[in-house]
């Protein structure tokens, strides 16, 4: 991408606002958009796919932080918990990325992508208790082994907001921090935030209201994905040029998803989710095969 052409500059641009409103929309930086879109339709090597990637992510979720702690959306205790933990993960993701090859990643993340995009299809309807509309959400009763799990080492959170009320959810924190932990290394080695995958285990198994979900899952990225970025661009994985300007598209869409969320039902979001996983998968798998 040495030679900047003026439509690959408005394409570049226009890539990073799309994927930062969408991104920040469901609680990520947009990586899991912009890193498979550089390798397949710009033909950029997936390491510096990677790296440039998640230099966007790191400017869209500061500007996505930013307006969700203002608006006080934020479990900044989750947030800051979550963060430190996946930073190791987010190191070794970028060591580990330099010894898989460009097809069998493309596979890789194609067929985590799909399964995700497939498991949120499959989920039941979204409850009352993480409705962003329902104040005070009271997390119901669940039976079997993993209710039993998730009862050792639980905390109730409130989350008292400027716009959209009070919530009270109950979590497992120790289970929450080492999941979020494991998602630090897809920073490093898949160039995203961790989510899209991080979003869905907050709502689904930790009980988190959707708002406060998405809120915190955004302002928890911040820090690791910085570390990433900084380790990527000491392996030189990131094309300076693209990255700022997909990052500038990327921190208007983010402002204009802080403030079209409320619009947004959570099971919307989350089939949104699920067809941009699904679609970006599927071709990934078939580039990588090819």
């Amino acid at each position: 991408m040495d030679d900047l052409t003026p439509w690959l500059t408005v394409a570049l641009l226009a890539m990073g606002l799309g994927a930062g409103t969408y991104g920040v929309l469901i609680g990520a930086g947009g990586g899991f958009i912009i890193a498979p879109l550089l390798i397949v339709v710009f033909d950029v090597d997936h390491e510096v796919a990677v790296g440039t990637s998640l230099v966007t992510v790191f400017l869209a979720s500061t500007s996505g932080a930013a307006s969700f702690l203002r608006l006080r959306q934020v479990d900044l205790r989750a947030a800051m918990l979550f963060s430190a933990a996946a930073i190791p993960g987010a190191v070794l993701g970028v060591v580990g990325l330099s010894h898989v090859p460009s097809g069998s990643f493309q596979i890789i993340y194609g067929v985590i992508l799909v399964a995700l995009g497939v498991y949120i299809i499959l989920q039941p309807r979204l409850d009352k208790a993480r409705d962003p509309d329902t104040p005070r959400a009271a997390v119901t009763n669940r039976s079997g082994w993993w209710s039993k799990v998730s009862s050792l080492g639980t905390r109730t959170s409130t989350v008292v907001t400027a716009q959209s009320g009070e919530y009270s959810y109950t979590y497992n924190e120790p289970m929450a921090v080492l999941t979020n932990g494991a998602f630090g290394f897809t920073a490093g080695f898949f160039g995203m935030g961790g989510g899209p995958l991080r979003t869905p285990a907050l709502v689904y198994l930790f009980h988190f209201p959707m708002v406060v979900a998405v809120s915190t899952s955004v302002v928890s990225q911040v820090l690791f994905t910085a570390i990433g970025s900084a380790a990527h661009a000491v392996d030189n994985n990131v094309e300076i040029v693209p990255a700022l300007l997909i990052g500038t598209g990327m921190i208007v869409g983010a402002q204009i998803a802080v403030r079209t969320s409320r619009r947004f039902r959570p099971r919307g979001l989350m089939r949104l989710l699920s067809l941009a996983l699904l679609g970006i998968g599927a071709q990934l798998i078939v580039s990588g095969v090819g």
